[in-house]
């Protein structure tokens, strides 16, 4: 469990290397043994490319997945997010597995057990594995530290479950990165490419330029026929791919505390004020038998209070109660329970003991107190026994911190101390010697205890709500009925367009069956039930459902869209018609911009290789114009992303000789990167996938 504990420990580290494929890890023996295998047969919840996913080869994954995570933060359970958030990279991964792994097989790549070796124990040892396996003292890796935990793995159940798991990660990452390897090298850049890429750059030219925006022509004036729409679909009918999606209208009942519920929250305060006060009461005591929020039991300066109090403290004196007060929709008292004059800030060093026995713990812990109240030096004896990897390596230092920074007995054990200390304290983390090195200027500070009682709505005002939203519910209990009811009574509607997958309603908390009763649901459906989201009751009807597919070309989104795109290609094709006829009679730039209703504008210093013009934005085609044009020359019209463009080069300056070995390097690199950035993403995008989780989690 020691190791299991480092690997806990340097979370961090693994985290980094779950992004993409893979983390750590490996198994020495049986590396082949889990591959393989048939998939439990159940109800179908995916399908990737002809390959089913079965509700139960998911959920299995999602379980492991789930554990994993466990051993791998200490946590005994997972919050709603982590859990769908562990759900969604599952899924992703499974999908990379089927369609990654009909490349790998396509083009015969493995991961072999030499290659596992290797990145255990041989020359290219995985980074996160020498990072866990180095020793902190002499930074060396300690190969046979990775060979015994691997050796012992099988009488921990936890451990070995661990790195079985993660040997499926690591294999993953070689694969891929054979994968995108091989791919990288078949985009091979040609002495073509390079000399004209390379050439193209030499020259930089100042130049001119005219354009005639788009807008310039009225919309009116440019006529889209239907067959042309019908026409621009079918050539691009993947633009117009659509994902199932319903839209909801629905009404919100919000439980708010009633003005009854708020007079009794501040008369229980205004009751209880004396007992609270009472010099005889314990107020931390009776604070954390009473109060709605938690007592901290903390020491601080005066800057450092809450503004609500900060008048009342700077001139109270012990047992001062000040209160009740409004803060947060909470109705508070604070006591002042002592002030005293403590530390400002804390140098100290520490040696963390760990032991599963605490009898043991502390007898280790007081016999290294016994050597270093014998001389024995304290920074040695924290690089040698303190489990703080962190601060071991220095001695045990922590610098300076100040209060609350350290977990309480850690704290008041060093706030409370005095320079040359060695103490002892026990904590969560395990049992601490303590030497407080310096300690800070004395500070006035003030331990202030709080009651508070929350404003919160009774069960009374939770009924009055609940009769409110399901008498409209009952009476308007179709969809021309609740839309006409919502006009009667004067209510404001609220809208939502959802996916299958999505988690929650916006602004609805933890909402997701809401969601799945809208794509179970039919169009006017209204929600079977009186849904509760938080302190929200909510009453819904489905007002619209798109299936996934192709959206239709009728679709006034989608007309429209197509409509705008070949508008731009007609508006075109009348500026450059008009630039033409002008060209011919023009003497001069300037003469062509006023007979184009336009103004000559000026760049400098552009080449093939430049992304923008300034005045123009990125318009690669004016950026192309400019490069091939004759010096004193009026070019021929260009069509760009939001003008049509005439220009005339002012000047050029032209390098002598191309630098083919930097334009080489950038051609080979701009490859490389759009393999590692969309290779396998493109290769996904490819794949026919079905998606019903939706139905079930």
């Amino acid at each position: 469990m020691a190791t299991l504990e480092r690997i806990r420990k340097k979370g961090g580290v693994l985290v980094a290397f779950m992004v993409g494929f893979a983390l750590l890890a490996f198994i020495l023996t049986d590396f082949f043994s889990s591959k393989g295998g048939n998939q439990p047969k159940s109800i179908e919840i995916g399908e990737v490319n002809g390959t089913t996913i079965s509700y139960n080869a998911y959920q299995n994954e999602v379980s492991q997945a789930e554990e994993f995570n466990k051993l791998r933060t200490g946590q005994a359970s997972l919050d709603e997010n982590t859990q769908y958030q562990i759900r969604e990279q599952i899924w992703n991964q499974m999908v990379l597995d089927i369609v990654m792994g009909e490349k790998f097989e396509d083009n015969g790549i493995e991961v072999t057990a030499e290659e596992v070796l290797d990145m255990a124990t041989g020359k290219n040892v995985h980074p996160a594995i020498r990072q866990m396996f180095t020793d902190q003292q002499t930074g060396m890796f300690r190969q046979e530290a990775v060979v015994n935990f691997l050796r012992n793995r099988k009488s921990d159940r936890n451990a070995n479950f661990y790195w079985e798991y993660l040997k499926k990660l690591i294999v993953n990452e070689k694969l891929n990165s054979k994968y995108t390897n091989l791919v990288k090298k078949g985009m091979y850049v040609t002495q073509s490419q390079i000399n004209s890429e390379a050439n193209a750059k030499l020259r930089n030219v100042d130049f001119d330029f005219v354009a005639v925006n788009y807008r310039t022509i009225p919309d009116s004036t440019v006529e889209v026929s239907d067959s042309e729409i019908s026409a621009y679909y079918s050539a691009h009918k993947n633009d117009f791919k659509q994902e199932a999606e319903r839209t909801i209208q629905y009404l919100t009942y919000v439980v708010n505390p009633s003005a009854e519920d708020r007079e009794l929250a501040e008369k229980w305060i205004n009751d209880i004020k004396p007992e609270f006060s009472d010099p005889n009461t314990n107020a931390g005591q009776f604070v954390t038998m009473n109060s709605d929020l938690p007592y901290e039991d903390r020491n601080l300066k005066a800057e450092d209070v809450r503004i609500a109090i900060k008048d009342f403290v700077e001139t109270a004196k012990e047992g001062d109660v000040y209160g009740p007060y409004l803060e947060d929709e909470t109705y508070k008292l604070s006591r002042i329970v002592s002030i005293k004059q403590m530390p400002d800030s804390v140098k100290a060093r520490h040696i963390l003991i760990q032991e599963q026995d605490p009898t043991k713990g502390h007898a280790v812990a007081d016999s290294l107190i016994k050597l270093i109240n014998n001389g024995s030096d304290f920074a040695s004896l924290a690089r040698t026994h303190s489990k703080d990897n962190g601060s071991a390596i220095n001695g045990g230092d922590l610098n300076w911190f100040k209060e609350g920074a350290m977990v309480k007995p850690f704290n008041d054990a060093c706030f409370n101390g005095k320079k040359g200390d060695v103490v002892k304290v026990e904590s969560q983390f395990g049992i601490h010697i303590i030497n407080i090195q310096e300690v800070g200027k004395l500070t006035t500070k003030y331990n202030i205890v709080t009651l508070a009682r929350e404003i919160k709505y009774s069960s009374k005002t939770y009924q009055q709500v609940y009769s409110e939203a399901n008498k409209f519910a009952a009476t308007n209990n179709t969809a021309d009925k609740f839309i006409e009811g919502i006009k009667t009574e004067n209510l404001t509607p609220r809208f939502a367009t959802l996916k299958a997958n999505d988690r929650n309603v916006s602004g609805l908390e933890n909402s997701r069956r809401l969601v799945q009763w809208s794509f179970e649901a039919g169009v006017n459906d209204m929600s079977p039930t009186i849904y509760e989201f938080g302190n929200q009751f909510v009453i819904a009807v489905v007002t619209e459902a798109q299936e996934d597919g192709f959206k239709d070309v009728n679709d006034p989104t989608v007309s429209n869209n197509i409509r705008s795109i070949l508008a731009k290609d007609k508006k075109a094709d009348i500026i450059i018609k008009k630039f033409n006829e002008n060209i011919a009679t023009s003497q001069s730039l300037s003469s062509l911009a006023q007979k184009m209703d336009s103004r000559v504008q000026t760049a400098t210093n552009i080449n093939f290789g430049s992304f923008q013009v300034p005045g123009a934005g990125s318009e690669p085609a004016l950026v192309a114009l400019a490069s091939l044009s004759e010096v004193n020359q009026l070019s021929v019209p260009a069509k760009g992303n939001n003008a049509v463009f005439v220009v005339k080069v002012t000047s050029e300056s032209i390098s002598d000789t191309p630098d083919t070995n930097t334009t080489k390097m950038q051609l080979e690199q701009s490859n490389g990167y759009k393999v590692d950035y969309r290779l396998v993403e493109s290769i996904r995008e490819g794949a026919e996938i079905t998606d019903e989780r939706s139905k079930y989690f």
